[in-house]
């Protein structure tokens, strides 16, 4: 199993630092999480918040694969807001730039926000994605074509140079059935989220009954190891409230199923959060421990973590990837 860590260059007003500042120390972390032999480093998209949050994921992608040697990286790309084509392009030279190690993530996204400013219909969501899909790897054949789509037109299109890993492996950000049967029908694996793994579990059932081979399944969880995780979280509590109250902010006015196992409302506390599933803040024996009791429920291609909470000081999240990739991934992977 890869073991990974995402990177989102969040900068919240109450711990608001200059954004070159941000910037840079965020970009520390991605060398370092090469340097200690992290499999993948997967980048948030955002756009319009208060905090920041990568409004140009390929962008700080790149920049991570020209100061990494080894680690694979990829976005979280909101799909439905970018061309295709242009994005199957932009992916091949990254891909070339980085001797074959860009991985293409894609999500729905859920924020009435961005899809009204680019005057797109929220529940086109998905059927933007499946086409988006069809047409990437269209560009990605080598051969030239046509497109007549729902949602978009192309006419005698021929994609040059092609990816050095041909195909670059495409990842769907699924979480409710409907997406994840949405998966499956397209043939990508996921990058899943959830207090276990039902959401894999459901994706490999709906590939098996369209009689396909399931995908990769890339999970998600939010880490903190320490050998003393009660003193440690006094530090990280108020930074991990707050990057769930934003999300939930977020995610109720889309209609969307909610955080899959955090709490939420009146039950959203630091104590909650801490016993939550989704949230791994113990020493690195139980982190080990809850992390294998995943495998075997379901054999994971990947468990990576967010570890770098908004506003968390950088050294503390240096501090804990350097723990988690000494004494807990040789036991995981």
């Amino acid at each position: 199993m890869k073991v990974g860590v995402s990177i989102h260059f969040r900068n919240p007003e109450q711990w608001f630092k200059p954004w070159d500042q941000l910037f840079k120390e965020e970009m520390e972390l991605a060398v370092l999480s090469d340097k200690l032999g992290y499999d993948t480093l997967w980048c948030y998209e955002h756009h319009f918040t208060e905090d920041g949050h990568i409004p140009s994921p390929m962008a700080v992608c790149s920049a991570i694969l020209s100061r990494t040697k080894r680690i694979e990286v990829g976005p979280n790309l909101i799909m439905p807001l970018h061309d295709p084509v242009m994005i199957a392009e932009e992916s091949a030279v990254i891909d070339l730039i980085s001797g074959g190690r860009f991985l293409l993530g894609m999500v729905q996204g859920y924020r009435p926000e961005e899809y009204g400013a680019w005057g797109i219909d929220l529940k086109e969501r998905g059927p933007r994605v499946s086409e988006a899909v069809d047409i990437i790897r269209r560009c990605w054949s080598g051969e030239k074509f046509s497109y007549e789509g729902k949602f978009w037109k192309y006419k005698d299109v021929k994609c040059v140079p092609p990816p050095h890993r041909n195909p670059i492996p495409i990842l769907y950000g699924a979480r409710t059935k409907r997406a994840l049967r949405r998966a499956a029908e397209v043939g990508i694996g996921i990058i899943s989220q959830g207090e276990g793994v039902e959401s894999a579990k459901s994706y490999a059932q709906a590939c098996r009954e369209l009689g396909k081979k399931p995908g990769e399944v890339r999970h998600l969880r939010y880490i903190h190891v320490s050998e003393d995780p009660g003193r440690a979280w006094s530090k990280v509590k108020d930074h991990a409230l707050y990057m769930m109250r934003m999300y939930e902010k977020w995610i109720n006015p889309a209609g969307d199923p909610g955080l899959y196992g955090i709490p939420q409302g009146s039950e959203l506390t630091a104590e909650n959060l801490m016993n939550s599933p989704m949230y791994i803040i113990c020493t690195p024996s139980e982190a080990i421990k809850r992390i294998n009791q995943l495998k075997a429920e379901y054999p994971l291609d990947e468990l990576w973590g967010l570890f770098h909470f908004p506003g968390l000081d950088a050294q503390m999240v240096a501090d804990t990837l350097e723990l988690f990739a000494n004494k807990v991934a040789p036991h995981i992977r």
